[in-house]
């Protein structure tokens, strides 16, 4: 297809539950900008002729708008700047070259991520400067929850597990901030083609065939030297972040393999893994992360689909 051209015309996927509940939990744990920004700028690039797509518009600038105005520390600026970047990126890639594969996101990701850098080059604000207003506000959260939970008689114990939990996230916030980026383009391009009258490429693929590059194993590769060789704390910080971005895409794309091959197990037996999986979820998710990471090279989804027709 050419790189503008719009799809034919057909009927657009409805909402189901699933879709709504996804959009719902993204919007109350992740920057809502980073799906409305790209949502609202592909339906302004579509042309919009209806009213229904315009009142979606209207809604979503409105709201990106509200969101983009609230105060906050450096940190938030940072995110401010990461949302209008990220949006600009994803919209110019899908009018470039339209599609539905996953790398798309991942591109728009890099793209965002490296003008940000020079961004915040250019204003001389270093990392450690944004990580001090993650960690302070992530502190003003934690005082104030430890003093709703004094009258509960809370332990020390839960408290200093909290308080360890806020300098995780202040650690490894890039990484966050990255699978939201990622997590928010997959969103809005799936809501995209539900909302378009004349959406730009095909619809995303379904879940079940997640999958991106396999060169992207050299990711895990680069993470894990930054980590284990001798260099300065902003580096080894990089390597974290990157190994955190890296695993949670490879434990997807094991999660899309086992979403592949659940098709022929019965839904009682689907039930029982779920509930036993909750209760051993760090093994499941290493489990996930080598299932897919071993799918680089044995890529189960052609061998299930060949056992299914007798190949």
């Amino acid at each position: 297809m050419a790189g503008g051209a719009p799809r034919p015309q057909g009927p657009r996927p409805q909402p189901g539950w699933r879709a709504v509940l996804l959009l719902a939990g993204f919007l109350l744990v992740a920057p809502p900008v980073f799906v409305l920004g790209p949502l609202a700028g592909l339906l302004l690039v579509s042309r919009p002729a209806s009213r229904r797509e315009w009142v979606w518009v209207a809604g979503l600038i409105a709201w990106s708008g509200l969101w983009l105005q609230q105060s906050g520390g450096v940190n938030m600026h940072w995110v401010r700047a990461a949302a209008v970047l990220l949006s600009g990126a994803f919209v110019a890639l899908t009018v470039w070259r339209p599609s539905q594969h996953f790398s798309r996101a991942l591109v728009a990701t890099g793209l965002a991520g490296a003008a940000l850098g020079a961004w915040t080059a250019a204003l001389e604000i270093e990392w450690a400067t944004v990580r001090r207003a993650v960690e302070a506000d992530l502190a003003a959260y934690h005082r104030a929850l430890q003093a709703e939970l004094a009258g509960a008689n809370a332990s020390r114990e839960m408290l200093a597990q909290m308080s360890d939990l806020s300098d995780t996230v202040a650690l490894l916030y890039p990484g966050l901030v990255a699978l939201a980026a990622i997590g928010g383009l997959r969103l809005a391009w799936a809501w995209y083609h539900r909302i378009a009258e004349r959406p730009l490429g095909p619809p995303p693929a379904p879940f079940a065939a997640f999958r991106f590059s396999d060169q992207l194993v050299w990711g895990g590769v680069a993470g894990l030297a930054l980590c284990l060789m001798p260099l300065s704390e902003a580096w080894r910080t990089v390597g974290v972040n990157l190994l955190l971005v890296w695993a949670v895409l490879y434990a997807t794309r094991g999660l899309a393999i086992f979403s592949a091959g659940s098709a022929r197990v019965p839904r009682p037996v689907l039930a029982a893994l779920t509930l036993v999986a909750m209760f051993m979820l760090p093994f499941v998710l290493g489990g996930l992360t080598l299932l897919g990471l071993a799918d680089t090279w044995l890529d189960f989804r052609r061998r299930l689909a060949a056992s299914a027709t007798g190949g």
